[in-house]
């Protein structure tokens, strides 16, 4: 029996060769996402708390 390589694979399945690939990025890319959708939370929170600091500024003066 002879195993079939890569580039056979794409030419004979071209759309499940391209599923699988963007199965296997998403799934290499998942810690990526997590850590890109923590940092716009934090982006968030630190915005909320600079327009709570200008605020106080200008009530202040």
């Amino acid at each position: 029996m002879t195993t079939m390589s890569e580039e056979d694979y794409k030419k004979l399945h071209p759309m499940l060769s391209e599923v699988t690939k963007t199965y296997v990025d998403l799934y290499t890319n998942r810690p990526n996402e997590k850590n890109r959708e923590k940092l716009i939370k934090l982006e968030a929170l630190l915005h909320e708390k600079l327009e709570a600091i200008q605020k106080a500024k200008a009530d202040k003066e």
